[in-house]
This record gives structure tokens, sequence and C-alpha cells, in this order.
């Protein structure tokens, strides 16, 4: 069963995963920004998450 605490936790996870990809990839190239994007979307859903679990 999914839960928010799962949720959150694999979106952590995913956020570590891509600012390890960033400090990796060239700044500009087109993987670096599509990560970027990654990061701001698991990023979104911890907060999401958090708020609704209030």
């Amino acid at each position: 069963m999914i839960t928010y605490h799962s949720l959150g936790y694999y979106g952590l996870l995913g956020l570590l995963g891509a600012l390890a990809l960033l400090r990796l990839l060239p700044n500009g190239s087109r993987a670096h920004r599509l990560v970027a994007r990654v990061a701001l979307a698991a990023l979104l859903l911890v907060a999401a998450i958090v708020g609704l679990s209030y």
C-alpha cells in the first residue's frame, strides 16, 4: 500500500538523486534542464504531501 510517508520518502530520494546529477551534468545542457525540472517536481511533491498530511 502506498502511503503519504512512502511517497514523501521516494520524493526525497528522487530529489537527492537529481541534485547529484545536477552537480555532474554541464550547465546549460538539455539534460541539466530536464533534471532541474525533475528536482523541482520532486520538491513540489514533497511539499504537497506535507501540506495534505495535516
